[in-house]
């Protein structure tokens, strides 16, 4: 038999044996399929949303992945929750000053006496709380201790007269020492300290227990490197 008689026998026979599917079961595995699918979704979806919940109601958090550019990083969200970094914040850091103009001179006075070296003996001269005067005594000759602090609005004046030539600390603080010619009666010291924010320290000694009195002491009461430490100690903010 020839080739093409063959094929088309074996065509007819395999049609005469191939029964139809059934129409109901095919129908009715479509219709579970669909709803399947569509709990899926549906459970997606809800995942999605309960996610983004979460995500709003946490506030600001940091969270690891990638950067809308496709880079890895952190993201940083911002609300209630977020740290503090406002400029309150910032500002809590940087101490504030504990007076403006002119301080008191019983203030003043108060804290020179704190700042004064263990080992002396002080007392106020007549007027001396007005006038930020003090006695001060280590067995050996009264001396006159004057202070006066400020926090000055303009500098201008202070740096061209009082500081004209002096070279600023790194911080940009101004110290000036002057002190009395040799021979003159009595001897006396002044140490001026003028910070970047306006305060100004004047503290200045005298050998004797008045500005216009002879001096009752050979050396100073207090050495330079003790008036410099209290003038620029932190105390007078």
């Amino acid at each position: 038999m020839p080739i093409e008689e063959d094929f088309t026998e074996a065509l007819h026979t395999t049609l005469l044996s191939f029964e139809p599917p059934s129409t109901s079961s095919l129908v009715r595995a479509g219709v579970r399929n669909g709803r399947r699918r569509r709990r899926r979704r549906a459970t997606a979806v809800g995942v999605s949303g309960a996610a983004v919940l979460a995500l709003v109601g946490l506030g600001a958090t940091v969270v690891p992945g990638l950067s809308s550019d496709g880079r890895t990083g952190d993201h940083t969200l911002t609300g209630p929750a977020a740290p503090a970094t406002t400029g309150s914040a910032r500002a809590s850091a940087t101490p504030k000053p504990t007076f403006t103009g002119t301080l008191p001179p019983d203030r003043a006075l108060a804290t020179l006496t704190a700042l004064l070296p263990s080992g002396l003996t002080h007392s106020s001269p007549p007027g001396g709380r007005q006038s930020g005067q003090l006695w001060v005594d280590d067995g050996h000759g009264t001396s006159l201790l004057e202070v006066h602090v400020s926090r000055q609005a303009s500098t201008t004046a202070l740096r061209s007269h009082v500081f004209a030539g002096t070279t600023p600390l790194a911080d940009g603080t101004l110290i000036e020492f002057r002190q009395a010619p040799p021979g003159t009666d009595p001897g006396h010291q002044t140490v001026n300290v003028l910070h970047p924010d306006g305060l100004h320290v004047t503290l200045m000694q005298w050998q004797a227990a008045s500005q216009n009195a002879p001096s009752t002491r050979s050396t100073p009461i207090l050495t330079l490197a003790q008036l410099r430490a209290i003038a620029t100690s932190s105390q007078w903010r």
